[in-house]
């Protein structure tokens, strides 16, 4: 089994598309802007987003045992 696998990130699916949904809802001037964008939203990432995701990860490494380590 991978060790560094994605597949495992208990926030990789719900908290990476909230973030994404919010940092790119307009054009990105900079890269400055673009760091500001993150740390902000990562600042007011929502409790309960983390607490589904959580909820969720066990499923998800039943899922990539199933596999033998493959992704899921």
């Amino acid at each position: 089994m991978a060790l560094n696998s994605p597949d495992l990130s208990p926030l990789d699916y719900a908290g990476y598309d909230w973030l994404c949904s919010r940092a790119y809802h307009t054009p990105i001037s900079s890269l400055d802007d673009f760091k500001d964008r993150v740390c902000t939203c990562w600042e007011n990432l929502d409790q309960e987003i983390t607490d589904k995701s959580i909820d969720h990860w066990h499923d998800k490494l039943k899922a990539v045992v199933r596999l033998n380590g493959g992704h899921i």
